[in-house]
């Protein structure tokens, strides 16, 4: 282990940095101070647009150059880093910092095979000769825990999986045995297993080498699995600092306590309480309020907290910067507390969709194929499926990537070719042209990125007006009125309809294609992924948006996500999908946290990072990649990586999803009463801190 020096840390004092804008300088940070010790993780949580960033590229002195430093220092084991000259900050970005970023994919050079951008950067740095560099950057990925290192060096990035493109820039960041290391958002784009691989990485690593590190986040259950200290920033201000611990069990800031509020607690998930969100716009950082940065949106303002700047009060080792004397007080108000689904609509509700042995498969055997009577390199994506929900009910869909679940909701819409059968309210559909304008108005759906799925040349008006034109032949006027009434009920002015999207945020991106889909008005909307990398408030008010439109409607949601947590909390029945096939199915109302379940299962939840001091998770981790839909496992899909299959019976027979009178089915070869009695994987050990 590297032995290191209090000295060798982060320190930062005082800094402020600006954007120069047409419409004058965005102020993005103001006096932040932070000290990283050699050996210690802190935590930076905050929203998009905090200035997280900003503060990890002004580290590493790659500011834009429309940016200015206002003032303050940062030092590296002593040195400062801003009066450091051009060759002396490429020695620096080369030796004693490593940065690891949120998408891997756009931060390795797609031409370059993953060795030759290891071993380039390990001669560079090093001074080490090609065979010595390979040696190394072996040794590396061997410490990363990818399976087979010299696969991985002969791979391009586009051949591996997200998972691994990240290990390999993990790899690449401890290379240079740095003093700093600066996560920005590693595990925002994998999956919830993935990205728990990957804090458990993170941490070992710390560990052994006791390096420095700076873990940026909007995820405040990330910053409690690998951090000692937290600093909670806001619109370019440190609202609060302290240890993990003392944040998470006592957070004091209202900013604070809202983005905790806003992660659903598995222990709460059967009141279906909305979740609370933040009210008003944020703060402008061209003409920054007085007084308290974020008393505009504080549900406890006061008179005082306008008058005048909050500084970072300490109260022993642990800061705020609040003055308000009611801060303390409860968030919930009775709009946040209604039932998220409709009391009457879910058990005997008439199916809307009822889906019999649905089949997905990419592909064709060529015409050699057929000729040699080779084996068809077809993808059986999603296989053997049966589905059903009922008027008003939500259904959660959750797996990992690659499971079949965005195959699932194409054909659904009629998006991808089937085999077997999909009912529509009664109508059978046998293929996907076999829908009709009636069943494709039946069933919408909100894709993952809204940057790919509405058009940036037309107006919001315009793609939210399209399907009331198509379906409903409205024009003129009572197209106008109608689309800004859809665009009030997702919470946007009706003066957005002249916008385009490139106008917007993600959030209100989302919003306008969720108007898009129920323009029509819908009886199935198919949500896919469409919180994913969502800041944790803005998914609560995602969430409670559409439960304020399945409350008006009537509408029933099959809503898709590899968050069982968010899942749990929103939905009405769960169902597990692993590598094409559904391995469970359960309702959330009658103990979703309690076995038994399906031992892929047991590892989705054991995934979830819950900001929540007073639960506990037993720790699972799946070993091994998913295995190929080209070419799955003989007998049970899961017998690869499962650590609790019984043996040939696992490896050989496919096992049937059955169930009891409770609606809990699973398809598992391990008897029943075995899986009750396993330990459950959340514990709590007190009441729960509001």
């Amino acid at each position: 282990m590297t032995t290191l020096r209090n000295s060798d840390g982060l320190t930062i004092r005082d800094l402020s940095i600006g954007y120069r804008t047409p419409n004058g300088l965005a102020r993005v940070l103001r006096q932040i101070d932070l000290t990283i010790e050699a050996g210690s993780v802190v935590g930076l949580v905050g929203e998009s647009g905090s200035g997280k960033s900003t503060l990890a590229f002004a580290i590493s002195q790659y500011l834009s150059p429309n940016a200015d430093v206002l003032g303050g220092s940062i030092e590296l084991a002593g040195e400062d880093l801003l009066s450091a000259s051009d060759e002396r900050l490429r020695v620096v970005r080369g030796s004693m910092i490593g940065m690891v970023y949120q998408d891997p994919g756009t931060a390795l050079n797609p031409t370059m095979r993953l060795g030759e951008q290891l071993v380039e950067g390990l001669r560079d740095v090093q001074g080490l000769d090609h065979a010595s560099a390979t040696q190394r950057g072996l040794e590396l990925l061997n410490k990363v825990n990818l399976p087979d290192p010299e696969f991985i060096m002969r791979r391009f990035p586009h051949e591996v999986s997200g998972g691994e493109k990240q290990r390999v820039l993990i790899a690449m960041a401890f290379s240079c045995q740095p003093k700093l290391l600066v996560f920005d958002e590693p595990t925002t784009a994998l999956d919830a297993t993935t990205a728990a691989g990957i804090l458990d990485l993170i941490r070992s690593l710390q560990a052994e080498t006791g390096v420095a590190v700076l873990y940026i986040t909007h995820d405040l259950g990330n910053v409690a699995h690998v951090a000692q200290r937290v600093n909670v920033i806001y619109a370019g201000q440190i609202v609060e600092e302290g240890t993990v611990e003392e944040v998470l069990r006592r957070p004091r800031h209202p900013y604070t306590r809202i983005l905790m509020a806003s992660v659903p607690n598995p222990y709460q998930g059967g009141e279906r309480r909305r979740l609370p969100t933040f009210t008003g716009p944020a703060a402008d950082l061209i003409d920054i309020p007085t007084g308290c940065i974020f008393q505009v949106r504080c549900p406890f303002a006061e008179e005082k907290c306008r008058r005048q700047p909050v500084p970072l009060l300490s109260d022993a080792d642990h800061k705020i910067a609040c003055i308000g004397d009611n801060a303390d007080g409860p968030l919930t108000i009775e709009r946040r507390i209604r039932k998220i689904r409709p009391e009457n609509g879910v058990g005997a509700a008439r199916p809307v969709l009822a889906v019999q042995d649905l089949n997905v498969r990419y592909g064709r055997p060529s015409l050699f194929d057929q000729l040699l009577r080779r084996p068809s390199d077809r993808v059986n994506a999603v296989v053997a499926a049966g589905l059903e929900i009922g008027a008003g009910e939500t259904v959660g869909l959750v797996g990992e990537s690659g499971c079949g679940k965005s195959s699932l909701a194409r054909a659904l819409v009629g998006l991808t070719p089937f085999e077997g059968r999909v009912g529509l309210s009664g109508h059978e559909i046998t293929h996907p042209g076999a829908f009709s304008a009636e069943d494709r108005r039946a069933v919408q759906i909100v894709f993952q990125h809204p940057d790919l799925s509405l058009n940036p040349r037309m107006t919001v008006g315009e793609i939210v007006g399209r399907p009331l034109q198509l379906y409903d032949g409205l024009g003129g006027m009572d197209l106008t009125l109608r689309v800004g009434q859809l665009l009030e009920e997702v919470r946007l002015p009706a003066a957005f309809a002249e916008r385009r999207p490139f106008e917007l945020s993600g959030g209100e991106k989302q919003r306008v294609a969720i108007a898009r889909a129920f323009a029509p008005r819908p009886q199935l909307v198919i949500c896919d992924e469409i919180t994913s990398g969502l800041d944790v408030s803005v998914q609560a008010s995602m969430l409670n948006l559409l439960a304020d439109l399945q409350d008006e409607h009537g509408t029933a949601y099959l809503f898709i996500s590899h968050d069982l947590n968010l899942v749990q909390h929103f939905a009405d029945r769960v169902v597990v999908m692993y590598l094409g096939r559904i391995v469970e199915e359960r309702r959330t109302d009658t103990g979703m946290l309690m076995p038994p379940y399906h031992p892929y299962t047991e590892a989705l939840l054991s995934a979830v990072p819950v900001p929540e001091p007073t639960l506990e998770a037993r720790r699972v981790r799946l070993t091994g990649a998913l295995p190929s839909p080209k070419n799955p496992p003989p007998g049970c899909c899961f017998n690869t990586r499962c650590w609790r299959k019984l043996g040939d019976i696992c490896t050989q027979q496919v096992p049937d999803l059955v169930g009891g009178s409770d609606g809990h089915r699973l398809a598992c070869h391990i008897p029943r009463d075995q899986l009750a009695a396993i330990e459950p994987i959340w514990s709590t050990t007190e009441s729960s801190v509001t």
